[in-house]
């Protein structure tokens, strides 16, 4: 076997851009998926892929480009997602529930079970909405030099492939598991009964939105298979009726 068949690549990520706006960008991280063994490419917003600029740009990639799939909207991209993990260059302080970031080197590997984990990325001048980061299980920054925080789209794309690459590529066929991962709705089914039992509980009405956001930070840093998930569900949902008959 080969060394490039040795190196299965990222192959179960799926790269998101929200309403790039230079189509010079969208060629360039077309390249970058390939340096990385990322096949899937979703563009969010007008469709780039048969500009000039983004065919010489993608260069040898243009078979990735010319293949990736046009949303109206990021919860559309996301909708088949097992995970979904956003950049941003905007990082809250540690009081900040909604808005604390994962620095890149530690963000979890996205190879430990069989799903696909999407990495968004924000326009070039203003990066992604507070509705569209909620939309996104964890964000995560990459650290720059304080004095100019901002990244190319390309580059930010570059760096955060490279530095899951190094860590978490796997070397040969990928394992097969009987574990399947949480989908979406039924993490959202775990968030409604922890939300039903929050709003029983006899605390502040303003730590209520608090509480239940890091209960959503906690689950989305977290690879959860689908039987860990229904475990949690009814456990959270007998707390929830817990909390109703002592009320």
């Amino acid at each position: 076997m080969s060394e490039d068949e040795e190196e299965a690549g990222l192959n179960n990520l799926t790269v998101v851009l929200v309403e790039p706006q230079t189509p010079g960008n969208v060629g360039f991280a077309a390249r970058v998926l390939a340096n990385f063994g990322v096949n899937s490419y979703r563009i969010v917003g007008n469709d780039p892929r048969h500009d000039d600029y983004a065919q010489v740009f993608s260069a040898r990639a243009s078979d990735i480009l010319d293949s990736a799939q046009i949303f109206p909207d990021l919860k559309s991209a996301l909708s088949d997602m097992h995970a979904s993990w956003a950049a941003t260059a905007r990082v809250g302080r540690n009081h900040s529930v909604t808005r604390a970031a994962v620095p890149l080197p530690d963000l979890p590997d996205p190879m430990a079970v069989d799903g696909r984990v999407a990495l968004v990325f924000g326009r070039e001048d203003a990066g992604l909405t507070n509705e569209e980061v909620a939309l996104c299980d964890l964000v995560f920054t990459i650290p720059v030099a304080k004095g100019y925080p901002s990244m190319n789209l390309s580059h930010a794309i570059a760096v955060t492939l490279y530095e899951l690459f190094k860590k978490y590529a796997p070397k040969g066929p990928p394992e097969h598991t009987e574990a399947k991962p949480a989908t979406r709705e039924e993490r959202e089914i775990v968030y409604q009964f922890f939300d039903e039992m929050v709003d029983e509980l006899d605390i502040k009405e303003y730590r209520r939105p608090i509480a239940k956001q890091v209960f959503r930070n906690l689950l989305g840093r977290a690879y959860m298979t689908g039987r860990e998930v229904a475990t949690l569900t009814g456990i959270v949902r007998k707390l929830r009726d817990l909390v109703r008959r002592s009320g």
